[in-house]
C-alpha cells in the first residue's frame, strides 16, 4: 500500500482502521516520515507492577533500532525495511 497523506487518513478514520484490523498494513505520511496503523488485539492494554519489566525491554529494542536507523543512513551498516524493524520488535 502507499503511504498515505494525513487529511487522507483523517477523512475516512473508520475505512482505515478496519484494514489495519483486517491484518493490512496501513501507512501514512507526515512530514515525510511514514508511521504505521496496527491493530494490537482487542484487549484493554493496562500495566501491572509485574508487566513494567517489560515495558524497558521494548524501550530497549526501540533505543537499539533507531541507533541501527542512525548507522544506515551514516552507511556504516546496510539499509533495512521497515518490516525488518518491525519483525525485529
Amino acid at each position: 500500500m502507499e503511504a498515505l497523506t494525513v487529511r487522507e487518513y483523517r477523512e475516512n478514520l473508520s475505512t482505515y482502521f478496519d484494514r489495519a484490523s483486517a491484518g493490512e498494513q496501513v501507512l501514512i505520511r507526515r512530514k515525510n516520515v511514514i508511521y504505521a496503523l496496527v491493530s494490537v488485539g482487542c484487549e484493554e492494554v493496562n500495566l501491572s507492577p509485574n508487566q513494567k519489566h517489560h515495558v524497558s525491554e521494548i524501550a530497549e529494542s526501540i533505543s537499539r533500532s533507531w541507533k541501527q536507523v542512525k548507522q544506515m543512513e551514516a552507511g556504516e551498516i546496510p539499509v533495512k525495511s521497515a518490516m525488518e524493524f518491525i519483525d525485529e520488535l
